[in-house]
């Protein structure tokens, strides 16, 4: 047996599934038969709905259950619907377009009840579910690869290495879906058979902002039809990355425009594949939430700012201090607060707030502070905050679970959770943005 295999003579066993899980799979429990035991483990199904009666072939131990694949439905729920993109299952990016919208919608904000359920949380006030339109996506992450037949672009199928060819997809702003084929007609030229490469794009107020990663540094040849490239498709700016460049060197290809960002009608040059929030819609609801909760705070913080998504629309009720660890995120929110003149309104500060929090005795200088940690959380600052007498406190989370755990140590320092507003900004997917407001008692 391999680790982490079930063994391969384990017959496809009949199932029915209880619910959905956090990663968008049917769960139920079942007995599998790992190396000599029979065990009783919980099994996650791919593509199937509470209810469905399947037949499926467990393949893969990922610790806390069995990977199965489902090979036959028996028996389907009545909330199961025709997927609207040909590439569903096949394509790794929406994993819930068979499922009823209502239903789907009800799921989404039920995974937010539970996490906070799970830490004794359940009493909390959770509000409804702010949701954007399936095609509103303005960031894009595809992935490339030169095969013996030509360049397949798309997305990596789920759990795995082969890539789906996209030619349209249903999740992403127009804009952006109109450069797949000429991105993949493009690479057609640049990689050699078996090479991989990848295209990050963002969709800007100046067009189309492309950052591609490709095996090695082009020649002069190469550079010039990437240039005719951005020039003919009209694009705001072109860079380069190579994957043998252990610096991470961009290589600014054309620069046509200034690919502006407008936060607080700011407007901010990120740079290249910097992060953005997934959609507008998704990131005006957060912003709201954000001043209303700094309404008549005189200083704020915000821990996590990055490009200053949340930081200058806050500019304009007080004093703003924004920190980040990445150097680059911060210098681009730097020369958009020059650039605006805002002056001492909105300091900066590259700090590693995993390693190095904002402490207590920092924190008390601020009337409302905002934190809007990546995925892992924010454990350390969590604890700092707890300790800490700022009144008005703002969680954003893409996590529900860290999420929870980091609430959960606020609670437990004396504040109270006044509103949760969950954000559904990756529609078909188990991702959920939550936004959170606590007051100190």
């Amino acid at each position: 047996m391999k680790k982490g295999h079930v063994p391969a003579n384990q017959p496809p066993m009949e199932l029915v599934i209880e619910h959905v899980g956090a990663r968008g799979d049917g769960v139920t429990e079942a007995e599998i038969k790992i190396g000599w035991d029979v065990r009783t483990r919980p099994v996650f199904v791919p593509y199937s709905l509470p209810g469905e009666r399947l037949l499926v072939q467990p393949e893969l131990d990922r610790g806390e259950g069995i990977v199965a694949r489902p090979v036959e439905l028996l028996e389907s729920s009545p909330d199961r619907v025709e997927p609207p993109c040909p590439h569903f299952m096949a394509c790794g990016g929406c994993l819930l377009q068979h499922w009823e919208d209502t239903a789907y919608a009800a799921w989404k904000l039920a995974q937010v009840k539970l996490q906070l359920s799970r830490v004794d949380l359940a009493g909390s006030p959770i509000e409804d579910l702010h949701r954007s339109s399936p095609d509103s996506r303005r960031r894009a992450d595809l992935a490339a690869r030169h095969l013996k037949g030509g360049v397949v672009l798309g997305f990596h199928e789920r759990l795995g290495k082969r890539i789906e060819p996209i030619s349209h997809c249903l999740v992403i702003r127009p804009e952006l879906d109109a450069m797949l084929a000429p991105i993949k007609e493009l690479l057609e030229t640049l990689l050699a058979v078996g090479a991989d490469a990848s295209a990050h794009l963002t969709l800007t107020e100046a067009g189309v902002d492309l950052l591609l990663t490709l095996p090695s540094r082009p020649d002069l040849a190469a550079r010039e039809s990437l240039a005719a490239f951005a020039e003919s498709h009209d694009l705001a700016r072109l860079s380069l990355k190579a994957a043998d460049d252990a610096g991470g060197f961009l290589d600014p290809v054309s620069a046509r425009r200034d690919p502006v960002l407008r936060f607080g009608g700011v407007p901010v040059i990120p740079s290249p594949g910097g992060f953005l929030q997934a959609t507008a819609e998704g990131e005006a609801e957060m912003t709201a939430r954000v001043l209303a909760a700094a309404e008549g705070a005189g200083k704020r913080l915000d821990l996590f700012c990055g490009i200053g998504t949340l930081s200058l629309p806050l500019v304009a009720g007080g004093l703003v201090r924004g920190v980040d660890g990445d150097p680059a995120a911060i210098g681009a929110l730097r020369r958009a607060v020059d650039a605006a003149g805002l002056g001492p309104r909105l300091t900066t500060e590259v700090r590693d707030l995993f390693r190095d929090p904002v402490t207590v005795e920092e924190l008390s200088a601020f009337d409302v502070v905002i934190f809007d940690p990546p995925r892992a959380g924010a454990k350390a600052q969590a604890a700092e905050l707890a300790a800490s007498k700022v009144p008005t406190i703002v969680a954003v989370s893409c996590n529900p679970a860290t999420l929870a755990r980091d609430l959960r140590v606020l609670v437990d320092g004396g504040y109270r959770i006044e509103a949760v507003r969950p954000i559904d900004q990756f529609p078909w997917t188990p991702h959920i943005e939550v936004v959170a407001l606590l007051k100190r008692t």
